[in-house]
């Protein structure tokens, strides 16, 4: 399948396989991102100059096309296979949107970072003061609680065994 676009005229990008006979599944890494950030287009634009793939004009379309040109079925300014021009919009575009999302992942980082640092023990001595704090005043609480238990069941007691005193002596009267 060929890369390309229908206009007026047919413009058609390389096929599948490339100048150096690899398929396009076999590019690199930085061949990608070089694509990516600096794309290329064959639609001309009004009056815009075309260069020739090469100094030989005639190329076949399959010619053109393993030489990575692009091919136009129309003749624009005489010439059917042309080097593929700049695409000045796309590559625009495509820098404002990695800016932007750079930006973002720049803004946000550092509240993630603080969020997850303010957690941490580890990173954070203060907390751990904090948390010896609260681990003392919990014990404190705890050890008040269960004080308070044991006077209430003291006073429960006592006050069960008043009241079977008042009860014996007021039955032996």
């Amino acid at each position: 399948m060929a890369y390309g676009f229908s206009n007026s005229s047919e413009y058609i990008l390389w096929s599948n396989e490339n100048a150096y006979r690899r398929s396009l599944e076999e590019t690199t890494a930085w061949e990608t991102l070089l694509n990516f950030f600096f794309p290329t287009t064959c639609i001309p634009k009004e009056n815009q100059v075309v260069t020739p793939c090469s100094q030989l004009q005639d190329f076949s379309k399959s010619e053109c096309l393993e030489r990575k040109c692009c091919y136009s079925s129309s003749k624009t300014s005489n010439v059917h296979c042309f080097a593929p021009l700049k695409d000045k919009p796309t590559q625009m575009f495509r820098m404002f949107g990695l800016g932007v999302i750079s930006m973002i992942v720049l803004g946000c980082l550092p509240i993630c970072c603080c969020l997850l640092c303010q957690r941490s023990t580890w990173a954070n001595p203060l907390r751990r003061k904090v948390n010896r704090i609260l681990k003392g005043l919990k014990n404190r609480r705890n050890k008040l609680k269960r004080d308070a238990e044991m006077l209430g069941k003291a006073t429960d007691e006592e006050g069960l065994g008043d009241e079977k005193e008042k009860t014996k002596a007021l039955s032996s009267h």
